[in-house]
């Protein structure tokens, strides 16, 4: 995880966060705490994350994914967010900080099925990266349509700007919302499942 970030940092010259690494590598679904990694080291002093394999205590996942089928770099997105951090911007730290307290009862949320709280926190994460500037016109279409065909929340799934949504749906048919996504513009949708990680 830590060697694929740092190849798409310092060699493909890319801002990125840790999350698409280590879930790439470690698979599953889980709780990642990057506490202590605000900023970049040398590859030999970096921290390493901790990671958390929640999905023995998930009997399924309650969500959908939409794609905007808006290609994007989430360097675009990132880098200015990071700088505005790195600067100390009030809103920005203040921003985060509360990303991070939401992130933390959004696992509790889900361990304990209780959705109409996750779909809360969703959507206050989401308001927080949308008045941030990190998400973007398709983003916020498909947003709304999942809210208005009855989701819990739905909030980016990425850097923004494109890419895609995740919205919250813990009913057996997902097919009134995914009709409602691909009316709104969505590129495709389907189910996240859990899967294994890097395989060598």
């Amino acid at each position: 995880a830590e060697l694929a970030r740092y190849i798409e940092l310092n060699h493909l010259r890319i801002v990125c966060g840790y999350q698409d690494a280590y879930m790439c590598t470690f698979g599953g679904l889980n709780y990642m705490d990057f506490r202590g990694k605000q900023f970049y080291r040398h590859a030999e002093a970096e921290l390493y994350a901790t990671v958390e394999r929640l999905d023995g205590y998930v009997p399924s996942l309650p969500f959908v994914l939409a794609h905007t089928g808006v290609t994007h770099s989430s360097d675009a997105v990132h880098k200015p967010l990071r700088e505005r951090w790195l600067e100390g911007e009030t809103e920005v730290v203040r921003s985060y900080e509360r990303i991070t307290e939401l992130a933390r009862r959004g696992k509790k949320a889900l361990l304990m099925m209780d959705w109409p709280q996750l779909g809360r926190l969703m959507n206050e994460n989401h308001n927080i990266q949308r008045d941030l500037g990190g998400s973007g016109e398709a983003n916020e279409r498909l947003i709304a349509a999942a809210l208005e065909a009855g989701a819990l929340g739905a909030k980016l799934a990425g850097a923004g700007h494109g890419g895609t949504i995740i919205a919250l749906w813990p009913w057996a048919d997902s097919g009134p919302l995914e009709a409602a996504l691909r009316a709104a513009g969505a590129s495709a949708t389907f189910p996240p499942r859990v899967a294994p990680g890097v395989m060598v």
